[in-house]
């Protein structure tokens, strides 16, 4: 009997694998634009600090997702010493990680954007005799 898994069993951990690129390049894409777009309004006079809950958001979204890889390579290991071993609930788990760290790039996202739709309000001078 072959030790190499089904046909099934590797294309589930390719595409595993290819979601964990796509978070992290989410969530360090979503760093990188948020401190861009902070670094902009910098010349408008807007302190930079309401980037930092977002950015938060963003990191807390790549700490899951390391657990997550953390979690596939110890589940790698442990069905390299024991392939006949159940590993159902390993799989929940992973893929419980990956979309905790989807939401906590959601959330990231829409936290950034309502800070930005206040900060807008801050500076824009709406008042009657502006707008004409």
């Amino acid at each position: 009997m072959s030790n190499e898994p089904p046909d099934q069993e590797k294309r589930s951990r390719e595409v595993a694998d290819k979601i964990r690129v796509y978070l992290t390049a989410l969530n360090t894409g979503g760093i990188a634009i948020t401190f861009g777009v902070a670094g902009s309004l910098v010349s408008q006079k807007v302190s930079p600090t309401w980037a930092v809950c977002p950015v938060l958001g963003f990191v807390v979204g790549l700490v899951i997702l390391g657990v997550s890889l953390f979690l596939a390579k110890h589940k790698a290991q442990k069905r390299r010493d024991d392939p006949n071993r159940d590993f159902t609930k390993w799989y929940w788990r992973n893929f419980t990680y990956d979309l905790l760290s989807l939401g906590a790039f959601i959330a990231a996202v829409g936290l950034g954007l309502w800070q930005l739709y206040y900060l807008r309000l801050s500076w824009v001078d709406c008042s009657p005799s502006v707008l004409g």
